[in-house]
Order: structure tokens, then C-alpha cells, then sequence
């Protein structure tokens, strides 16, 4: 018989099958660039399966292994999510030719921080799963110090949106929906974030623990924020017009925006 957990990985499983199918169409076929948005969420869609397939294998095994593999997955994995709030802001960017130099440079420091916070939270989840205990330590001095710089990555992506609501009379009707869609989703992504950190920060609380604890936090503050935004974004690549529609000088998504 499935545990709870291994019930909601399936459920988990069975959900993203159909995003990523919808997340590499709108990637491959309905929009041009820049497309990091839905192939980033194409990304996440795949890590969020794989997560599911392990936790689904940690409930049936002992293996410490696939147990730290799980937990990876569950938690360094969902922020490639908040990378799709970053794509999105990029589509804005290549819309709108005339943005600020230093808003441009803010989200380049986001992609750096970026990738800095999920290499340190890969790597430190990977060492707290080691016997020795000064490894352990060192693994979650990185997790914690990952998430801090994802903190901080999330703030660069506030400040540019806070921007774009300033400029808002000036920007396109496409800039304007997709500009909705992110604040849409940026509260479910911040309770999301509330989530990991409560069980990076009280791992001794089995309320925040992924595989252990109980499913009620689990599936209000992890799984539900995440379908949510998931679902927000989706929608928004379907509602704004595909590069077929578009006529130039309305967009540039091609070219320089990449």
C-alpha cells in the first residue's frame, strides 16, 4: 500500500505529465524569444516528476541515498519555478526596448544569483546526507546560505516589477498581462519560499518535513502555491499572442532578446 506522501507524488506525477507537454509547445511553437519562461518551466515541470518518482521510491526503500536524492528534488528543485517569474520579466524587457540600463543589470545580477543559489543548495543537500558529521555541518551551512541568496534573487525580481508598476501607463497590452501574471503569482511563490525555509530552519518541527510529516502544511504551503503559479503561467503563454500575431515594431522577441 502508498503512504500519504507516495499518494500526493503520484497525484504530483500525474499533474506535471500534462504541463510539460503544455510548457514544450508553448516553448517550441507558440512563442519565440526569449523563451526561458516556459522552457525553465518545462525544467521544473520534469524535476517536480522526478521528484515524485522518489519520494514515491524513498517510502518503499531504506536507501539514505534515494531519501537525500528526494529531499533535493523537493526543495532545490522548486526554484527553478521562481526562475520563470525571471523569464517572464525578460519577455517585458524585450517588449519594451526603452527599460532602464539598471533594470537590465538587475536582471542580469538575478540570473547569477541564480544559478549560485541552486549550485549551493544542490551541493549542501548532497553533504548533509554524508556520515561524517563536519560534512553534514558544512552541507547545511551551504543549503542555508543558498537560500539566502534565493532570498535575495527573489528581492532583485520584486524590485524590477515594482519598476514595471511605475512605468505601467507606458507599457504594452502584452507587457501589461504578463506583468499581471507575475504579480499574480509572486504571493503564492513567497509562501512557497516560507515553507522551505521553515524546513530548512526548524528541521526538528515535523510539521515542514517533505517526507515525514504530516501532508495538511505540505500540500497547502508547498504543493497548492505551486500548482497555482504553475497554472497562472501556463494560462499567460495561451492568453498573450503567439510571435505568428505579432507584427513588428509591436515586439521584438527575436534577435536581440535572447
Amino acid at each position: 500500500m502508498f503512504g500519504s506522501h507516495s499518494k500526493l507524488s503520484i497525484a504530483q506525477v500525474v499533474f506535471y505529465i500534462p504541463v510539460t507537454v503544455l510548457a514544450l509547445y508553448l516553448a517550441c511553437y507558440r512563442h519565440k524569444r526569449p523563451r526561458m519562461a516556459w522552457i525553465v518551466l518545462t525544467f521544473f515541470s520534469l524535476v517536480r516528476i522526478t521528484a515524485g518518482v522518489l519520494v514515491i521510491i524513498a517510502e518503499k526503500s531504506s536507501s539514505t541515498g534515494v531519501m537525500i536524492a528526494a529531499v533535493i528534488f523537493l526543495n532545490a528543485g522548486m526554484i527553478p519555478l521562481i526562475a520563470a517569474t525571471l523569464g517572464f520579466l525578460r519577455i517585458i524587457m524585450a517588449l519594451e526596448q526603452n527599460t532602464n540600463r539598471h533594470i537590465r543589470q538587475c536582471l542580469v545580477l538575478s540570473r547569477i544569483l541564480f544559478v549560485v543559489g541552486i549550485g549551493l543548495t544542490v551541493a549542501g543537500g548532497a553533504l548533509e546526507g554524508s556520515d561524517t558529521v563536519s560534512d553534514a555541518l558544512t552541507g547545511l551551512k551551504l543549503v542555508k546560505t543558498g537560500y539566502i541568496i534565493v532570498v535575495v534573487f527573489v528581492g532583485c525580481l520584486l524590485a524590477v516589477q515594482v519598476y514595471f508598476w511605475t512605468q505601467r501607463s507606458y507599457l504594452s497590452a502584452t507587457s501589461k498581462t504578463v506583468h499581471n501574471a507575475t504579480a499574480l503569482a509572486t504571493p503564492f511563490i513567497i509562501v512557497r519560499i516560507s515553507y522551505l525555509f521553515l524546513s530548512v530552519y526548524q528541521p526538528s518541527d515535523l510539521r515542514w518535513n517533505d517526507l515525514n510529516g504530516p501532508i495538511a502544511p505540505f500540500i497547502t504551503m508547498g504543493l497548492f502555491m505551486e500548482y497555482t503559479v504553475v497554472c497562472i503561467y501556463l494560462v499567460t503563454g495561451f492568453v498573450i499572442a503567439s510571435w505568428r500575431e505579432i507584427q513588428k515594431p509591436d515586439i521584438l522577441l527575436d534577435g536581440e532578446a535572447r
